[in-house]
């Protein structure tokens, strides 16, 4: 499977153009993620960043917290990430006394944001509508191909194909709101 992330103009249009493709909703989702930027000068957090995800409402198999260090490429209008290290927590102050230990001579807090999903599923593909703090909404498609994922953006027809990772972009928002 690869994935793919783009800007959508509106949440309610897109979810109906998701169902009359013949999409089924799966759950919804809420958390707040909590970012660690690397603490070398100049950085891309679609290179490195390490996420605390606090799960607050969701239907899958994980514990209520989760912490992600993720490198993100971007290869046309898919990503692949790599996922350097995934541990699982029951609370967030476990996941931050996790790196404090462990991480921080080479993390430091960054920031955080919320985030409120709609999980689909359309034959073998799952499509995540999210609502995202500090962006515009977007819409996260997994396919089989570039060409089916190419062809699901257009048919539901987004704004923006996203080549960078979502901490990076808010991290952008973030900083043009404090200048």
């Amino acid at each position: 499977m690869i994935e793919g992330r783009a800007i959508i103009s509106n949440i309610q249009e897109t979810k109906q153009r998701v169902k009359s493709l013949g999409g089924d909703f799966k759950s919804s989702y809420a958390f707040k993620d909590i970012i660690f930027v690397p603490k070398k000068k100049n950085y891309n957090l679609s290179d490195d960043f390490l996420r605390v995800r606090v799960i607050s409402k969701n239907n899958w198999p994980t514990k209520n917290v989760v912490l992600v260090r993720k490198q993100t490429e971007f290869k046309d209008i898919r990503k692949v990430d790599n996922i350097i290290l995934k541990k699982e927590f029951d609370t967030e102050s476990e996941a931050l006394d996790f790196i404090k230990k462990e991480l921080s001579a080479e993390f430091e807090y960054g920031f955080e944001y919320s985030r409120e999903g709609w999980e689909y599923k359309l034959e073998s593909r799952r499509i995540f509508i999210e609502d995202i703090e500090n962006l515009k909404p977007s819409i996260e498609i997994e396919a089989d191909s570039e060409e089916n994922l190419q062809r699901l953006f257009d048919k539901i027809g987004v704004v923006e194909k996203l080549r960078k990772s979502i901490p990076e972009m808010v991290r952008e928002s973030l900083s043009r709101t404090a200048s």
